[in-house]
């Protein structure tokens, strides 16, 4: 496809390119009419002036934004207010790495349609809001990142494994294998795995974890139980509503692995309703290692995931895009996470059969 141009943009609204440039960078000295003209038509044509020419015109605004494209947000469904989730830990810090750069975080959530999403990020360019995003984007190919790289807008992904583009994001496959050999080590031989997802629409997180899952039960001779293969929403409510139907019978798993913390920490109060013990009867293991994981009953185990330094190597790689202001081969790197074990997970006694 042709990447527009400002002479494109100028050929169609009648102007000359010279005033397409003054749209774009000193809108206050364009009339109104002109100035409207000029604008609808970059909205017609998707225009976004090259990165390469706004370097060249040293203009900068020191403010990067992390955009959240589908169910990846770090705000409840029902409150719209930030929870305790692993985004909103993402988000701390990334602002806190931005800061050291001297840069300035914007934050913005985007589940409209794709156009809906482009439309949001190519305004914040042409507003001169944002030299660059973290893109939080739940799938690979997303088209408003496809377009982003079309136009040369400075953009890393942050959690998703997309070759086509630069991305940092955390080991999910290898340490989700990593937990299942903790389980089977404590004794344990019925492992469940819970996923995640919200409003029907899961992620590649999940699906790796998922994947590290199943070859690590099959590794240890380990079968998969189809009934117990099922997901919560990321809330407390679904972890708590999930191991009460689970361990509510004698056929039960002896180990629920939980996609979340959240997840994790609702699933505690439900076996304890049910008068289960854990983790005598069932170990229980979750992602993310928040900070309440020390403060539960009992202390949960949970995998730890690198945030800082995926936030650092974001940050970086996408100054080096915005400095650089050139096309260069995808920066692809990938973080080790780690089980944290607690008393959660720490069985004691014969394996059960």
């Amino acid at each position: 496809m042709k990447r527009v141009t400002i002479k494109d943009v100028a050929k169609m609204a009648g102007v000359s390119y010279q005033t397409v440039s003054l749209v774009l960078n000193h809108p206050e000295k364009v009339a109104q009419k002109t100035l409207r003209t000029v604008q609808e038509t970059i909205a017609v044509l998707n225009f976004v002036p090259s990165m390469a020419a706004r370097s060249m015109r040293a203009i900068r605004t020191n403010t990067l934004a992390c955009i959240f494209f589908g169910e990846r947000a770090a705000y409840d469904n029902r409150s719209f207010q930030i929870q305790d989730t692993y985004w909103n830990n993402v988000l701390q810090v990334l602002g806190r790495v931005a800061d050291t750069h001297g840069y300035a975080l914007m934050q913005r959530s985007q589940i409209g349609d794709d156009a809906a999403a482009y439309a949001l990020v190519r305004d914040l360019f042409l507003a001169g809001r944002v030299d660059g995003v973290v893109a939080v984007v739940e799938r690979t190919g997303h088209p408003v990142l496809e377009q982003l790289k079309r136009h040369g807008l400075p953009f890393v992904v942050f959690g998703t494994r997309d070759p086509a583009f630069s991305y940092v994001a955390q080991n999910n496959e290898e340490v989700t294998a990593e937990v299942v050999g903790h389980l089977h080590a404590a004794g344990c031989r019925h492992i469940a795995f819970i996923g995640g997802q919200r409003d029907g629409r899961g992620n590649e997180d999940v699906e790796e974890r998922q994947r590290g899952y199943a070859r690590a039960m099959r590794e240890h001779g380990l079968a998969v139980h189809a009934p117990w293969a099922v997901s919560g929403d990321w809330s407390l409510a679904s972890g708590h509503r999930i191991a009460r139907e689970l361990c509510g019978t004698g056929d039960r798993p002896d180990a629920l692995i939980f996609a979340s913390d959240r997840m994790a920490l609702g699933a505690l109060k439900g076996l304890h309703e049910l008068g289960v013990n854990v983790p005598g009867d069932v170990s229980v293991v979750g992602f993310d290692n928040m900070h309440y994981d020390d403060y539960c009953i009992p202390p949960l185990s949970s995998v730890h995931s690198p945030v800082l330094e995926m936030a650092q190597a974001s940050v970086q790689m996408l100054l080096d895009q915005i400095l650089g202001a050139g096309a260069a081969p995808p920066v692809q790197r990938v973080f080790p996470a780690g089980l944290v074990v607690r008393e959660s997970s720490q069985r004691a006694g014969p394996a059960r059969r």
